[in-house]
């Protein structure tokens, strides 16, 4: 029996998503992944110091590759220039290695949102080409602002559900609301400050549906978000 799931990928256009329902995802002898049930097929780390999330990111995605975990999707790497006012922004493709730039140079006193989205869309692309029935994991290093507007990484989400692969996101706090507007059911959360400081253990937290389920997110002020 199959479950039908309605995930909203633009603002306006719910796309139908079909998932097993109450089966585990298989893989090839990986234990980390023995986890992962299709209820909750979004794990949301939700956290509110960025660069911590992207370092975190890094070395997990390292850590799951070494465990020969099949992943597919980015982890963002920020280089700080010290002419400029803003960072450099790459993300690196976790299924074949390829550094994708996506922001503009706007001068040393820029200012605001340098995220340059057609090159954002072209990676996007890129990664989904890259998405098959071998894919383990796909993992996203944001829901940022152009995910809340509705582009992004939404039809790379969805097109890895539709192939009823897992999702591991961040998500800031801030953008928690329209994430769980976006994600409706399908998606449970963990704090990043509340996941164990070893690799290991971590990653057995975030492959494991049995551990944490979010429910509304305390934030570093002690107010509700979404509650």
């Amino acid at each position: 029996m199959a479950l039908g799931i309605a995930l909203r990928v633009s603002m306006h256009t719910p796309i139908q998503l079909r998932l097993p329902a109450g089966e585990q995802i298989q893989t090839e002898g990986d234990s980390f992944m023995q986890g992962i049930r299709p209820d909750f097929p979004i794990t949301a780390i939700v956290y509110s110091n960025g660069s911590e999330c992207e370092a975190f990111l890094r070395e997990i995605t390292a850590h799951m590759a070494g465990q020969g975990i099949r992943l597919a999707g980015f982890v963002q790497i920020t280089e700080p220039r010290p002419d400029r006012v803003k960072c450099d922004m790459h993300l690196r493709d976790l299924a074949t290695g390829t550094l994708h730039g996506i922001s503009d140079d706007r001068g040393p006193h820029a200012r605001g949102c340098v995220l340059n989205t057609d090159r954002l869309l072209s990676a996007c692309e890129a990664a989904e080409r890259e998405l098959s029935d071998r894919t383990d994991l796909l993992v996203l290093c944001k829901f940022g602002k152009t995910e809340v507007e509705g582009g992004g990484f939404r039809a790379l989400i969805a097109k890895a559900l539709e192939l009823s692969i897992p999702v591991l996101i961040g998500v800031p706090f801030i953008n928690l609301v329209p994430f769980r507007a976006f994600a409706a059911d399908l998606a449970r959360e963990i704090e990043l400050c509340h996941l164990p400081s070893d690799y290991v253990a971590a990653a057995e937290c975030l492959l494991d549906h049995n551990l944490i389920v979010g429910g509304p997110y305390q934030s570093p002020a002690g107010s509700m978000v979404g509650a």
